[in-house]
């Protein structure tokens, strides 16, 4: 683990982490790579790949696609 600024960083998602952030973004309206890497202490390019995988899975969509910020829309939970 690296150490940047006092918080610690990991190189990968725990897979407890990982359910935990599937079950909160229900909250949001709207993701991007700076929320998740702040509200979990993790790397912007390791939310990058969370994002992607959420993506992958369904959970989200890509809004606004871009290089260095992209923003992702929660899908609404289906009943």
């Amino acid at each position: 683990m690296a150490e940047r600024a006092g918080k610690e960083y990991t190189a990968f998602v725990p897979e407890d982490l990982y359910k935990r952030i599937v079950r909160e973004i229900r909250r949001e309206r709207y993701l991007t790579p700076y929320i998740l890497a702040e509200k979990y202490s993790m790397a912007l390019s390791l939310a990058k790949r969370v994002l992607r995988r959420l993506e992958a899975e369904g959970l989200i969509e890509l809004y606004s696609p871009n290089r260095r910020a992209s923003i992702y829309l929660v899908k609404a939970k289906k009943k």
